[in-house]
């Protein structure tokens, strides 16, 4: 199945779309997370009396998982956007109290298990066609039995309350897009390539996991809008775009976070590609880094390498290194590889 949208004029009246963008952005206030490989790494002592052992997850673990479940979808033919969905199912199942998320960050087995099993309940809700537990068990080259998945499926949808359809940030840029004027419709399918590559940089980076889905889409949104020649759009459509974004969500679209979003994007995207996003500069990304420190600040406004709090900051939420997601090698020696490495 083609992820490339079909380009048209829009298909829904304007306040319909503003409509839906209203709904999906009081919808994902019931999806949220928190730092949760914070809360691992502050792990009590009798959870090794528990389970035996402890070997907490990091960022790494994630992002291989991440990269992992887009090779899946990548040689199945799937779309993928179901991975950025699975990595949401993941990350909400990671921050409940549930004992079986208790013990997948602290044992790095049942996070793979816990990372395919959210990938097999995304593919099963949103795909045409289901993907079978005894295949998802053939991936992991028999590391984990169908009956463990299966198990395993049943346990995370009730730790999420049955909650499974939130709005994804792919999704959000789509409505979004659905708000550009009618005399600007020939740049939207380079609009649609840039969005949508970006929210697949933001599925596989840490960093993203405690922010509402609509700021990615929004920071995606604006760096791709930028992204396009000034030639290509006009000024006039460009601010009647970005004024239609403004209205469409409920934060300021100029907000420190949103900037600090935009810069992470524009190295991932540089990174991962090799292509650096031009810029227009209507609306410029402000570097916000402090000069001793080659990282920027999110979420609270708090450093995202070194952990120091900025003077808007109030909580310490670190989050270390980029983590550009890296395509294109054999699924099953990928697997192997991570199988040994964590």
């Amino acid at each position: 199945m083609s992820d490339d949208p079909v380009i048209m004029t829009r298909s829904m009246d304007e306040p319909d779309i503003y409509a839906c963008i209203t709904a999906m952005l009081v919808q994902e206030h019931h999806y949220l997370c928190h730092d949760y490989l914070n809360l691992s790494s502050r792990q009590p002592a009798h959870y090794n009396m528990t389970y035996g052992r402890c070997d907490p997850i990091d960022e790494t673990c994630r992002s291989k998982m991440s990269e992992w479940c887009f090779h899946v979808v990548d040689c199945t033919n799937l779309r993928r956007e179901t991975v950025s969905i699975a990595m949401g199912y993941l990350d909400r199942f990671l921050c409940t109290s549930s004992h079986r998320a208790e013990q997948a960050r602290c044992d790095r087995k049942e996070y793979q298990l816990a990372a395919m099993t959210a990938l097999y309940v995304a593919v099963k809700i949103f795909e045409p066609l289901e993907m079978d537990a005894g295949l998802v068990s053939k991936l992991s080259r028999g590391l984990h039995s169908a009956a463990e998945i299966t198990r395993l499926e049943h346990e995370m949808l009730v730790a999420l309350n049955w909650r499974m359809n939130c709005p994804s940030p792919y999704q959000i840029c789509n409505f979004l897009l659905e708000l550009l004027p009618e005399t600007a419709q020939d740049v939207k399918p380079t609009l649609y390539d840039y969005c949508h590559f970006q929210t697949e940089l933001a599925t596989g980076d840490y960093a993203y996991v405690p922010l509402r889905r609509s700021v990615i889409a929004v920071a995606s949104v604006l760096n791709a809008l930028e992204g396009i020649d000034q030639q290509d759009l006009l000024i006039p459509d460009r601010m009647t775009f970005i004024n239609s974004i403004s209205r469409a969500v409920d934060f300021d679209i100029c907000s420190p976070v949103v900037n600090a979003v935009r810069m992470r994007l524009l190295e991932s995207f540089a990174k991962s590609s090799g292509f650096a996003l031009p810029q227009a500069g209507l609306i410029p990304v402000i570097d916000s880094k402090p000069a001793e420190c080659d990282a920027m600040f999110i979420g609270d406004e708090t450093c995202l390498n070194c952990g120091k709090v900025d003077e808007f900051g109030e909580s310490p939420v670190c989050i270390s290194r980029e983590m550009a997601i890296s395509l294109g090698t054999d699924m099953h020696s990928s697997w192997d590889h991570e199988r040994n490495s964590i």
